[in-house]
């Protein structure tokens, strides 16, 4: 195989998912070209070595940003489950698979990463320092509806809840809007930030429902980290940004067979990095796939790297 071909076996995986029996089918269909499941397995290899270093270009890159969003998601290597984990910016995604869900692997995924970090409720972050970090306001709505549908008390403190949120959200895009100034917007966050903690401890104060008041305890302590966007504008309310990159990722997990070696579980996170990086910054994945593949097989070493504009500068306030 040439690096062309290389280049389209990676690109046809990482892009369109398709599994390695698919991609066998493609070739033979379209170019009459006949393969092997290990020759494509091993074009896949050799795709690995060549983008290796626009790989960790990437993962430097995210670990330098201001701000940067968290996720995880289910990976299998043959029945075993692991994780394959992301950090997102919107110029860039990096993504690697670890064999836990646990704090060990969150540190290795952020490294020395130091801006502000977007997230779920997941315990994995908790290392994290809770000043540079941001609760994800629709997680938090999903368990206020939950809390909301239930009856007395516990109701009453997740419909309240539920409202508050609602106008945390409406304040913060009526700002991003211009419909109102940054006075206006501080001052109306101030209050809603008062009111969301005075309810949470009522909530906490309940002798009825367990739960509910179980719930608030746990969002009583987190609650700092529910207003770490006010520190500075440019932390979101949201982690779509990293959902939206594991959504690929998890088509390709539906359509596809799990990875069954080492070397296809450093191949998955590799070329999504790659294609989703690409995408962020409106390049042609496969150019850059090919244009890498090229130098890597002509044993000239390996030049094609992203070009990144220069992070902004980073303030905690």
């Amino acid at each position: 195989m040439g690096p062309n071909l290389v280049a389209l076996i990676a690109h046809l995986s990482g892009r369109y998912h398709l599994s390695i029996r698919n991609i066998q089918d493609y070739l033979r269909e379209h170019w009459q070209l006949e393969f092997s499941i290990r020759a494509i397995s091993q074009a896949q290899a050799k795709a690995t070595t060549a983008l290796a270093e626009p790989y960790r270009q990437i993962g430097e890159y995210v670990r330098h940003q201001p701000v940067a969003h968290a996720d995880e998601t289910r990976h299998f290597r043959g029945n075993e489950c692991r994780w394959l984990w992301a950090l997102v910016t919107l110029k860039a995604c990096y993504f690697l698979t670890q064999v836990s869900r646990g704090k060990e692997a969150a540190d290795t995924l952020l490294g020395e990463f130091s801006g502000y970090l977007v997230t779920d409720d997941y315990v994995g972050y908790t290392r994290f320092p809770d000043d540079r970090r941001q609760l994800c306001w629709p997680h938090l709505i999903r368990k206020f509806t939950d809390i909301g549908s239930r009856v007395g008390n516990g109701g009453k403190i997740g419909r309240r809840l539920l409202l508050i949120a609602h106008a945390i959200i409406r304040t913060r895009h009526r700002w991003q809007d211009q419909r109102i100034d940054e006075l206006i917007y501080f001052r109306r966050m101030n209050r809603l930030r008062r009111s969301f903690r005075q309810t949470l401890e009522r909530g906490s104060r309940l002798r009825i429902d367990g739960r509910t008041k179980r719930q608030c305890v746990h969002l009583l302590t987190r609650e700092p980290m529910c207003w770490t966007f006010l520190s500075d504008h440019r932390i979101p309310l949201d982690n779509n940004t990293a959902e939206r990159a594991l959504r690929s990722y998890v088509i390709w997990r539906k359509l596809s067979f799990a990875s069954q070696s080492y070397q296809g579980d450093q191949f998955r996170p590799l070329i999504l990095s790659i294609v989703g990086t690409a995408q962020r910054l409106g390049i042609s994945s496969y150019q850059f796939i090919r244009s890498a593949c090229g130098e890597s097989m002509s044993g000239a070493g390996v030049t094609t790297r992203f070009t990144f504009d220069p992070p902004p500068l980073l303030t905690h306030s």
